[in-house]
């Protein structure tokens, strides 16, 4: 009879913990970045959270470094339900919802702080419920991507005027080919992959990105001047498929939201924090810094704004541009 009662016992335990087994989610989170960058460590440990305080219920593995599809596929993936959450920036998002991609909008942003603001905003969370109305994307928070300033070897630039006929790489993107002929410089479109050696042989005179990326890819040594021209301010969103999301409980649901907003609080903090460290570094490492007329350089994106006003939308990017 005890033997019986031990078995019982046994048979009954194995039985509960099958069936926790089956209510477990687990999610595939895909996204393009490295697995030592700082948004890849952070999604980590948002995941771990989110793994202890739901008991094991919601188990989010993340795929750094494209291994389960580059940004298109997995967010396309998302949509098919075979990945539940991705990582991405207004960039690729606008190409579901154009909208989004006034956050591109050069000179639109002061700095992060402001982003959020915008964000925020009546405007801002229109667009991000067109996103998810639409495409069944949610995002869950926005986190600080870097943001982006001038390299060349030409000259300081301290205004529009420095930048005539200058070769500067940007993305093969629209709003960057505008943004760069708006300043009076030469757009010339190029791989990230092949940018060093465009800048060593003189194939292209600048470039433009985040300091950690400058000083990760060590354009210092093939670049001389730094402008802080801080064109753009950049941000990536943790979100995820509105399948994914309806498949939880709602205290799940309130456990996801916190834990993706308390690392990514924690993530913005340090890169802040990083990029203000990083003025000194490529000063220590030879580049001349200096800090253009800003205002002179929103002033000459007028056209640029007016330009893509039928795919942001009529008054879209007014309302952003009157969040203080």
């Amino acid at each position: 009879m005890r033997f019986s009662t031990t078995l019982s016992a046994a048979a009954t335990a194995a039985a509960l913990s099958l069936m926790s087994q089956a209510q477990a989610e687990e999610w595939r989170l895909g996204h393009v970045l490295p697995p030592s960058h700082p948004t890849n460590l952070a999604l980590e440990k948002a995941a771990a959270q989110v793994l202890e305080k739901t008991d094991g219920r919601v188990d989010i593995k993340v795929f750094p470094s494209a291994q389960i599809g580059g940004a298109k596929e997995v967010l396309t993936g998302m949509t098919l339900g075979t990945h539940q959450m991705a990582l991405d920036g207004a960039g690729i998002l606008s190409q579901w919802t154009p909208s989004m991609g006034v956050f591109e909008a050069p000179f639109l942003a002061k700095d992060f702080a402001h982003v959020e603001r915008m964000f925020a905003s009546e405007q801002g969370q229109k667009i991000a419920e067109e996103l998810r109305a639409d495409h069944d994307f949610r995002m869950l928070d926005i986190w600080y991507y870097g943001t982006r300033h001038l390299t060349n070897n030409l000259g300081p630039v301290n205004s529009v005027a420095d930048m005539a006929d200058m070769k500067v790489r940007v993305p093969e993107v629209a709003l960057s080919l505008s943004f760069m002929k708006a300043l009076g410089a030469t757009p010339t479109p190029m791989a990230f992959s092949e940018l060093y050696l465009g800048l060593q042989t003189g194939v292209v005179d600048g470039q433009e990105n985040p300091l950690p990326t400058i000083d990760a890819a060590k354009f210092y040594e093939v670049q001389e001047h730094l402008a802080l021209t801080g064109h753009l301010v950049q941000f990536v969103a943790p979100i995820v498929s509105e399948m994914a999301w309806n498949s939880l409980s709602g205290e799940d649901q309130a456990i996801l939201v916190e834990a993706f907003s308390e690392v990514g609080d924690a993530y913005n903090q340090s890169i802040v924090e990083v990029e203000a460290e990083l003025v000194a570094t490529l000063k220590d490492k030879g580049m001349k810094v200096t800090e253009p007329d800003r205002a002179e350089m929103a002033a000459a994106m007028a056209p640029v704004y007016a330009e893509f006003e039928d795919v942001w939308g009529a008054g879209v990017f007014d309302a952003m541009a009157a969040v203080e």
